[in-house]
Protein backbone atom coordinates (compact mmCIF):
# COMPACT_ATOMS: atom_id res chain seq x y z
CA UNK A 1 0.00 0.00 0.00
CA UNK A 2 1.72 3.37 -1.24
CA UNK A 3 1.91 6.02 1.25
CA UNK A 4 2.04 9.54 1.03
CA UNK A 5 2.74 12.75 3.61
CA UNK A 6 -0.38 15.68 3.23
CA UNK A 7 0.27 19.33 5.68
CA UNK A 8 -1.75 20.93 3.85
CA UNK A 9 -5.45 21.82 2.08
CA UNK A 10 -3.84 22.02 -1.41
CA UNK A 11 -1.28 18.92 -0.90
CA UNK A 12 -4.60 17.14 -0.62
CA UNK A 13 -6.33 18.16 -3.51
CA UNK A 14 -3.08 18.06 -5.41
CA UNK A 15 -3.18 14.39 -4.47
CA UNK A 16 -6.56 13.29 -4.61
CA UNK A 17 -7.24 15.03 -8.25
CA UNK A 18 -4.47 12.53 -9.97
CA UNK A 19 -6.81 9.74 -8.29
CA UNK A 20 -8.94 10.36 -11.05
CA UNK A 21 -7.05 8.49 -13.19
CA UNK A 22 -6.40 5.35 -11.49
CA UNK A 23 -10.43 4.13 -11.76
CA UNK A 24 -13.72 5.31 -12.27
CA UNK A 25 -14.96 5.06 -8.43
CA UNK A 26 -12.49 5.76 -5.64
CA UNK A 27 -13.93 5.55 -2.17
CA UNK A 28 -12.61 7.71 0.58
CA UNK A 29 -12.32 6.92 4.29
CA UNK A 30 -10.83 9.16 7.11
CA UNK A 31 -9.78 8.21 10.23
CA UNK A 32 -7.32 9.30 13.26
CA UNK A 33 -5.93 5.66 13.80
CA UNK A 34 -3.51 4.08 11.69
CA UNK A 35 -4.73 1.43 9.44
CA UNK A 36 -6.89 -1.14 11.01
CA UNK A 37 -9.55 -1.29 8.57
CA UNK A 38 -12.33 -3.20 9.62
CA UNK A 39 -15.64 -2.94 10.51
CA UNK A 40 -17.03 -2.93 13.86
CA UNK A 41 -18.19 -6.15 14.66
CA UNK A 42 -14.70 -7.46 14.04
CA UNK A 43 -12.67 -4.97 15.17
CA UNK A 44 -12.57 -5.98 18.97
CA UNK A 45 -12.22 -9.59 18.05
CA UNK A 46 -11.52 -10.24 13.98
CA UNK A 47 -10.90 -13.96 14.81
CA UNK A 48 -14.59 -14.55 15.80
CA UNK A 49 -17.53 -15.52 13.47
CA UNK A 50 -20.14 -13.30 14.24
CA UNK A 51 -22.40 -14.38 11.58
CA UNK A 52 -25.14 -16.23 13.96
CA UNK A 53 -25.11 -13.55 16.16
CA UNK A 54 -25.63 -10.55 13.89
CA UNK A 55 -28.20 -13.05 12.17
CA UNK A 56 -30.34 -13.04 15.44
CA UNK A 57 -29.66 -9.67 15.95
CA UNK A 58 -31.05 -8.25 12.64
CA UNK A 59 -34.00 -10.86 13.50
CA UNK A 60 -34.81 -8.99 16.92
CA UNK A 61 -34.20 -5.44 14.96
CA UNK A 62 -36.91 -6.33 12.10
CA UNK A 63 -38.92 -7.88 15.16
CA UNK A 64 -38.96 -5.08 17.57
CA UNK A 65 -38.73 -2.36 14.85
CA UNK A 66 -41.10 -3.81 11.86
CA UNK A 67 -42.82 0.05 11.54
CA UNK A 68 -39.43 1.67 11.77
CA UNK A 69 -38.09 -0.06 9.23
CA UNK A 70 -40.19 -0.43 6.54
CA UNK A 71 -39.63 2.86 4.97
CA UNK A 72 -35.86 1.86 4.24
CA UNK A 73 -36.03 -1.12 1.71
CA UNK A 74 -36.60 -4.36 3.40
CA UNK A 75 -33.43 -6.42 2.45
CA UNK A 76 -31.58 -7.79 4.73
CA UNK A 77 -28.49 -5.62 3.34
CA UNK A 78 -31.03 -2.45 3.54
CA UNK A 79 -31.23 -3.66 7.40
CA UNK A 80 -27.73 -3.66 7.81
CA UNK A 81 -27.32 -0.43 6.61
CA UNK A 82 -29.92 1.16 8.80
CA UNK A 83 -28.24 -0.57 11.96
CA UNK A 84 -24.90 0.33 10.87
CA UNK A 85 -26.38 4.06 11.01
CA UNK A 86 -28.05 3.88 14.15
CA UNK A 87 -24.87 2.80 15.77
CA UNK A 88 -25.18 -0.74 16.03
CA UNK A 89 -22.35 -2.95 15.18
CA UNK A 90 -21.80 -4.35 11.75
CA UNK A 91 -19.65 -6.15 9.48
CA UNK A 92 -20.24 -2.51 7.37
CA UNK A 93 -17.72 -0.31 6.86
CA UNK A 94 -18.50 3.68 6.13
CA UNK A 95 -16.82 5.01 3.34
CA UNK A 96 -17.31 8.40 0.75
CA UNK A 97 -16.93 9.18 -2.44
CA UNK A 98 -15.83 13.01 -1.52
CA UNK A 99 -12.69 13.47 -0.41
CA UNK A 100 -13.20 16.29 1.55
CA UNK A 101 -15.30 14.47 3.86
CA UNK A 102 -13.10 12.00 4.36
CA UNK A 103 -10.60 14.46 5.34
CA UNK A 104 -12.66 16.10 7.44
CA UNK A 105 -13.34 12.76 9.65
CA UNK A 106 -9.54 12.31 9.81
CA UNK A 107 -8.65 15.86 10.93
CA UNK A 108 -11.46 16.21 13.41
CA UNK A 109 -11.73 12.78 14.77
CA UNK A 110 -10.98 13.42 18.43
CA UNK A 111 -7.99 11.12 18.84
CA UNK A 112 -4.51 12.85 19.27
CA UNK A 113 -2.12 12.21 16.44
CA UNK A 114 -1.43 11.74 13.45
CA UNK A 115 -4.62 11.21 10.94
CA UNK A 116 -5.17 9.12 8.01
CA UNK A 117 -7.48 8.83 5.02
CA UNK A 118 -7.33 6.35 2.90
CA UNK A 119 -8.58 5.93 -0.94
CA UNK A 120 -9.62 2.44 -2.08
CA UNK A 121 -9.50 1.85 -5.68
CA UNK A 122 -13.52 0.27 -6.35
CA UNK A 123 -14.25 -1.09 -9.29
CA UNK A 124 -13.13 -4.61 -9.10
CA UNK A 125 -15.34 -4.70 -5.87
CA UNK A 126 -18.77 -4.32 -6.99
CA UNK A 127 -21.71 -6.21 -7.32
CA UNK A 128 -24.69 -5.96 -9.54
CA UNK A 129 -27.62 -7.12 -7.35
CA UNK A 130 -26.20 -7.38 -3.95
CA UNK A 131 -29.31 -5.70 -2.34
CA UNK A 132 -31.43 -9.16 -3.73
CA UNK A 133 -28.20 -11.50 -2.36
CA UNK A 134 -27.43 -12.22 1.51
CA UNK A 135 -24.66 -10.26 3.10
CA UNK A 136 -23.80 -12.92 4.89
CA UNK A 137 -23.04 -15.44 1.91
CA UNK A 138 -20.18 -13.04 0.19
CA UNK A 139 -16.81 -14.63 0.58
CA UNK A 140 -15.11 -11.73 -0.45
CA UNK A 141 -14.77 -8.00 0.11
CA UNK A 142 -17.43 -5.82 -1.51
CA UNK A 143 -18.34 -2.44 -2.50
CA UNK A 144 -21.61 -0.87 -2.66
CA UNK A 145 -23.52 2.28 -2.56
CA UNK A 146 -26.52 2.06 -0.15
CA UNK A 147 -29.82 3.59 -1.19
CA UNK A 148 -30.48 7.40 -0.73
CA UNK A 149 -33.02 7.56 2.10
CA UNK A 150 -31.59 9.55 4.88
CA UNK A 151 -30.03 13.10 4.72
CA UNK A 152 -26.80 11.91 6.63
CA UNK A 153 -26.10 9.58 3.77
CA UNK A 154 -26.59 11.88 1.19
CA UNK A 155 -24.77 14.90 2.60
CA UNK A 156 -21.85 12.58 3.56
CA UNK A 157 -21.86 10.47 -0.12
CA UNK A 158 -21.52 7.62 1.89
CA UNK A 159 -20.86 3.88 0.50
CA UNK A 160 -19.97 0.89 2.40
CA UNK A 161 -17.38 -2.01 2.34
CA UNK A 162 -19.38 -5.70 3.05
CA UNK A 163 -16.44 -7.70 4.56
CA UNK A 164 -17.07 -11.38 4.89
CA UNK A 165 -15.66 -13.80 7.68
CA UNK A 166 -12.59 -15.47 5.94
CA UNK A 167 -12.74 -19.24 6.27
CA UNK A 168 -9.16 -19.31 4.76
CA UNK A 169 -7.55 -17.10 7.52
CA UNK A 170 -10.36 -17.91 10.26
CA UNK A 171 -10.57 -13.87 10.92
CA UNK A 172 -12.39 -10.86 9.43
CA UNK A 173 -8.87 -9.85 7.66
CA UNK A 174 -8.32 -5.74 7.94
CA UNK A 175 -8.44 -4.21 4.20
CA UNK A 176 -4.99 -3.35 4.45
CA UNK A 177 -4.00 -7.04 4.71
CA UNK A 178 -6.21 -8.62 2.39
CA UNK A 179 -4.71 -9.97 -0.87
CA UNK A 180 -7.34 -8.66 -3.00
CA UNK A 181 -7.81 -5.36 -2.26
CA UNK A 182 -4.31 -3.72 -0.46
CA UNK A 183 -2.75 -3.21 -4.05
CA UNK A 184 -6.27 -1.28 -4.63
CA UNK A 185 -5.22 1.07 -1.31
CA UNK A 186 -3.14 4.51 -0.99
CA UNK A 187 -2.87 6.12 2.43
CA UNK A 188 -2.66 9.86 3.17
CA UNK A 189 -0.66 10.58 6.33
CA UNK A 190 -1.77 14.19 7.73
CA UNK A 191 0.38 15.28 10.71
CA UNK A 192 -0.78 15.88 13.88
CA UNK A 193 0.31 19.32 14.02
CA UNK A 194 -1.28 20.27 10.53
CA UNK A 195 -4.85 18.87 11.57
CA UNK A 196 -6.65 22.18 12.84
CA UNK A 197 -4.83 24.03 10.37
CA UNK A 198 -6.53 21.62 7.24
CA UNK A 199 -10.18 21.79 9.67
CA UNK A 200 -9.87 25.98 8.96
CA UNK A 201 -9.15 25.69 5.09
CA UNK A 202 -12.40 22.57 4.81
CA UNK A 203 -14.33 25.64 6.50
CA UNK A 204 -13.49 27.88 4.12
CA UNK A 205 -14.52 25.71 1.64
CA UNK A 206 -18.03 24.86 3.25
CA UNK A 207 -17.22 21.62 5.08
CA UNK A 208 -18.25 21.53 8.69
CA UNK A 209 -20.04 19.15 11.04
CA UNK A 210 -23.09 21.12 10.37
CA UNK A 211 -22.94 20.12 6.78
CA UNK A 212 -21.66 16.40 7.43
CA UNK A 213 -24.14 16.15 9.88
CA UNK A 214 -28.14 17.92 8.59
CA UNK A 215 -29.81 18.93 11.43
CA UNK A 216 -29.81 19.74 15.08
CA UNK A 217 -26.77 17.47 15.72
CA UNK A 218 -24.68 18.88 13.06
CA UNK A 219 -25.08 22.35 14.32
CA UNK A 220 -24.48 22.63 17.47
CA UNK A 221 -21.21 19.86 16.85
CA UNK A 222 -19.98 23.24 14.22
CA UNK A 223 -20.99 25.38 17.14
CA UNK A 224 -18.88 23.67 19.74
CA UNK A 225 -15.69 24.01 17.11
CA UNK A 226 -16.14 27.75 16.84
CA UNK A 227 -17.13 28.52 20.25
CA UNK A 228 -14.93 26.28 22.22
CA UNK A 229 -14.73 26.52 26.28
CA UNK A 230 -11.61 29.32 26.38
CA UNK A 231 -13.66 31.19 24.42
CA UNK A 232 -16.66 30.60 26.73
CA UNK A 233 -14.51 31.98 29.12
Amino acid sequence: MKQSEIKSFLDFIKVTDEYGFFGELILFRGQAIKGNLLPGIARSEPGRNTEKIERHVLEQLQLQGASLLSMYGGTLLDDLVVAQHYGMKTRLLDWTINPLVALWFACSDREPGDAYVYALESDNFLVKDLYKQDPFDQSRTRVFQPRLNNERIIAQDGWFTLHPFSNVARRFVPLEGNSDVKQKLRALRIPADCRMGILYSLERHGVTARTVYPGLHGLCLSLNGKYNDRQFG
